[in-house]
């Protein structure tokens, strides 16, 4: 078991309130909002678990506001831990607070738009060493600076909402890093890896009744990533790491703190090894 988030809050204002404790990185759309109500499919969007890694959080502090009709979120964290890294991506370098070594911090922060109606857009970014110091089999583990980005954009509109999301990460040092975890071949953990999704879902439910507070929302997502989009010199790039993801499904929800979920993958990867997921789900809130 583990704590998802937990930290303290002292508020100034609209503008401008300080924060500390274990928080919820500010990237894409799942990491902070990952309750099963918030979004559509039965899992979340696996770019968001593959290039950002949710859920996502660490212990630091930072400041968060409006202003305006922007709002932002920056903070100061420890960094990955890049002994985590692999092939598969970054998600196991997450600390996650539990004995986590900060001889490397992050910054990381968030800026988003809203001043169009039911439209919003935004960016966020990421950037400290990973390296904490340690060591692998094959010698200490070099810096390996990590970069990730953000470009994200939704609209909702009656009974439409649509979401788009791209994101960039890379890791410097590789070679060395692979060498350092003795990673070979298609091992390597990959110098850039990037991904994106757009998702359209309807509530078919508002062309009957707007005040009801129910909801029945079909939708459709496609989703393309890899977690190896450039490796270094000598190494090579596994095709099952270049996945595209098509998911149809529905969601319903009878109030606001329930939902039943149903959905389809179809899943491929470069390896022509595909899948077919039927996935079936209940969340609550509470």
């Amino acid at each position: 078991m583990g704590v998802e988030f937990a930290y303290v809050d002292r508020q100034f204002g609209e503008a401008f309130n300080l924060r500390m404790g274990l928080v919820l990185l500010p990237m894409g759309w799942i990491n902070e909002l990952h309750e099963p109500t918030t979004f559509l499919s039965t899992h979340r969007p696996s770019m968001e678990r593959f290039i950002l890694p949710s859920t996502w959080r660490e212990i630091g502090a930072g400041f968060y506001g409006d202003v305006g009709e922007f709002s932002y979120r920056a903070y100061v964290t420890n960094g990955f831990d890049a002994s985590g890294f692999s092939a598969g991506g970054l998600r196991d370098g997450r600390q996650n607070a539990s004995e986590a070594v900060a001889e490397d911090l992050a910054v990381s922060g968030r800026l988003d738009y809203a001043g169009l109606p039911g439209a919003l857009f935004g960016v966020a970014a990421y950037y400290g060493d990973s390296g904490q110091e340690r060591s692998g089999t094959g010698g200490d583990l070099p810096s390996a600076g990590t970069t990730i980005y953000d470009l994200h954009a939704e609209y909702r509109s009656g009974g439409l909402q649509a979401r788009a999301l791209y994101a960039h990460a890379e890791v410097d040092d590789v070679s060395e890093l692979n060498g350092a975890l003795g990673f070979s071949g298609t091992d390597s953990i990959g110098e850039e890896l990037e991904g994106y999704y757009v998702e359209v879902g309807y509530d078919v439910l508002s062309l009957l009744d707007e005040s009801r507070g129910s909801s029945l929302t079909p939708f459709v997502r496609y989703e393309s990533y890899d977690t190896q989009s450039k490796v270094p010199a000598g190494f090579a790039a596994d095709p099952a790491n270049d996945v595209e993801i098509w998911t149809l499904g529905i969601a319903y929800q009878p109030i606001d703190q329930i939902v039943i979920k149903l959905d389809y993958q179809d899943v491929e990867d470069g390896s022509d090894d595909g899948s077919d997921i039927l996935s079936l789900g209940i969340g609550f809130i509470f």
